[in-house]
């Protein structure tokens, strides 16, 4: 797997035309320390005149043997290769540009002299990773919020899908039950008027139809209105609703709840224990759904400055991602909808799980 992916890197480097930009400009410039100042350049005679315009070359070469450092020219290629392939093209052109000038240095200079000038050669390689590595932080960085923002706009559209998908289950409830059982209440109410006293018995009947399809209406409507929002929650607060919750889960599937408080139980703003309550209200959900639990707990550990929340099932389980934001790419869509709501009270999640070993949930929430 390693040689695949370093093929594919050199197929890579090969094909792109910085690399071999790369490569022409190092030998060339290899060549223009072959010939060292000490090989006299004679631009005005000869073959040197059509090279004048290495003076400036030749010059840097004289100043760079009074002072023994050699290879100043070589930052060229080096930087090239840092912007383009990171830090690896800048070390790679950095030892061929070392390699060349070596032979030279031998030539010319002492020991003390050689590991001086090599010291100072680390300096701009040095200063190059430093910018090769600063680039490929923004390259992470920019990355990073690109997934964020793929996800957050999947979300989004994910919250305008379930609102019109919720508000047509609504609709059609309201219209399918509701409307229908009290139109016919409406009739049968039309119709309570006798004709003779032998009907007065029908006229009972009818009534107490009527008192039981209202009861129905009212009913339905009760559990409309706690699907939108539960009254418990704004009544009696988080945990009697997290309870009524559970119970639900409970009544409504094959999975047995449980949950358990600790520490001293207190009031939370308004807003925090609406977030927290639908943090919890879309976990059991996912559970339901895709868990095939038939076990599901929720501990809530109350202190002074934060809440901490754990949501466990003995499910199949699966495998969580790495980066929290490839939630979105995986379709999991319930989980990036906690976290989201996490965001806006400053509090995190975590995700343990594995395949057959059941999925933990951990909340920290600011409150």
């Amino acid at each position: 797997m390693l040689g695949s992916a370093l093929v594919k890197t050199k197929g890579k480097f090969f094909k792109s035309p910085h690399f071999w930009a790369i490569i022409v400009i190092t030998l060339f410039l290899v060549l223009i320390y072959q010939a060292w100042p000490w090989r006299t350049w004679k631009f005005e005679e000869g073959f040197w005149q059509w090279f004048s315009w290495l003076s400036p070359l030749y010059n840097l070469a004289i100043i760079e043997l009074i002072n023994r450092v050699v290879g100043i020219l070589f930052l060229v290629p080096i930087i090239y290769a840092a912007v383009v392939f990171s830090w690896q093209g800048a070390l790679v052109t950095f030892l061929l540009a070392l390699i060349s000038v070596l032979p030279i240095a031998l030539d010319v200079w002492s020991t003390s002299s050689l590991i001086t000038n090599m010291l100072l050669l680390l300096v701009p390689l040095f200063v190059v990773s430093l910018v090769a590595f600063e680039l490929a932080r923004r390259r992470r960085e920019r990355k990073h919020f690109a997934e964020r923002e793929t996800e957050r706009k999947l979300y989004i559209s994910k919250i305008l899908e379930s609102q019109e998908n919720e508000r047509l289950r609504i609709a059609q409830e309201i219209h399918d039950d509701t409307i229908q059982t009290l139109l016919v209440i409406a009739n049968a109410a039309q119709n309570l008027v006798p004709s003779s006293k032998g009907d007065m018995a029908k006229l009972k009947k009818r009534a107490e139809w009527i008192r039981d399809a209202t009861l129905q209406a009212i009913e339905e409507l009760r559990r409309t209105s706690l699907d939108l929002r539960p009254s418990v929650l704004d009544d009696l607060g988080l945990v009697p609703a997290l309870r009524w919750l559970l119970d639900n889960m409970s009544e409504g599937s094959d999975v047995n709840t449980r949950i358990t408080i600790k520490g001293a139980r207190r009031k939370l703003p308004p807003e925090a224990e609406v977030t927290i309550f639908r943090v919890v209200q879309e976990a059991l959900n996912n559970i339901k759904r895709h868990s095939k639990a038939t076990e599901a707990a929720v501990s809530l550990e109350f202190e002074p400055d934060r809440l901490k929340i754990t949501i466990e099932d003995n499910g199949r389980g699966f495998r969580p991602p790495r980066k929290p934001n490839r939630l979105a790419a995986r379709g999991q869509l319930g989980l990036i909808g906690i976290r989201q709501r996490l965001d806006l009270l400053g509090g995190t999640l975590k995700i343990r799980s594995k395949i057959g070993g059941g999925t933990s949930l951990l909340i920290e929430a600011k409150c």
